[in-house]
């Protein structure tokens, strides 16, 4: 990595990490402002490498229905299977009154799922309340989450300079390795293990999240390594100088983010 490189990515990190955890710390509307924020930076990445793909989505309308997507989230999750549903009957009529080819569509209901749908699902997160025995809060738990995508990157980072020798997707991406997999899982593993150390979560959620983003994050990653691999780019943008785009920063955590929101939804139903 160039000296240049290092420093942007510094420079980024220190007003970049006091931002997301302060505002996560607020919670509220803060907190949807910043999902929302992220969310939809991404969605535009995300649509405007879809021409290199072959497509042309329909981005203004399909921006639109990424905002909605997470108003839902913070108002009422149960309402979000309607609004997808309304978002992608208006996305189909909106195709056939300009003409445009299914894969437009397609492409742009593809944009408000990902990311918008799944990063929502960090607001569900955020408002998590203990239960009876429980330690902990929401806010620890989306600590949790951000600190174990972070060490889990930087160990599977670590790890790969260090020991790599056998590539894990060496189609999608060639410098990624198994070892560097590995260290990855145990690094996001061990860091939710800490929480739960310090009596911030229950032992169940920072597994929980620990292997949510040790495995989910980094197959998270390999996705978006994917799309931009088929749209021929290095990096989704250049909104965060040394990092990339904001789709590249964040794409541990549209994966990590709805597998934790789930296992909420299951533990839920287990202590009623």
């Amino acid at each position: 990595m160039k000296a240049g490189g290092l420093g942007s990515r510094l420079l980024v990190a220190a007003w970049g990490i006091p931002l997301l955890l302060g505002l996560t710390w607020l919670g509220g509307w803060w907190f949807w402002g910043l999902v929302t924020a992220i969310a939809l930076l991404a969605q535009w990445e995300y649509y405007r490498l879809q021409p290199a793909i072959g497509a042309q989505p329909l981005m203004w309308l399909g921006m639109f229905g990424g905002a909605v997507i997470t108003l839902g989230w913070m108002v009422g999750g149960w309402m979000i299977p309607w609004l997808l549903a309304l978002i992608a009957s208006l996305l189909l009529l909106a195709g056939m009154a300009q003409h445009q080819p299914h894969r437009d569509v397609l492409a742009t209901l593809g944009g408000v799922c990902y990311p918008p749908l799944l990063a929502g699902s960090f607001l569900v997160v955020r408002a998590w309340m203990p239960g009876e025995g429980d330690m902990g809060s929401g806010r620890m738990l989306a600590f949790a989450i951000w600190g174990a995508i972070w060490v889990g990157d930087t160990a599977a980072y670590a790890g790969g300079r260090l020991f790599g020798k056998h590539p894990l997707a060496p189609m999608v991406s060639p410098h990624k390795t198994q070892e560097g997999f590995w260290a990855g899982l145990i690094g996001a593993t061990g860091f939710g293990l800490l929480w739960w150390g310090l009596r911030l979560i229950p032992l169940d959620l920072a597994l929980a999240t620990g292997l949510a983003a040790g495995i989910f994050g980094q197959l998270g990653d390999l996705a978006e390594s994917a799309i931009k691999r088929e749209a021929g780019v290095k990096d989704s943008g250049k909104m965060l100088p040394g990092h990339g785009g904001i789709l590249d920063r964040f794409d541990s955590l549209f994966i990590t983010a709805p597998v934790v929101a789930s296992y909420l939804l299951v533990r839920g139903f287990w202590y009623q």
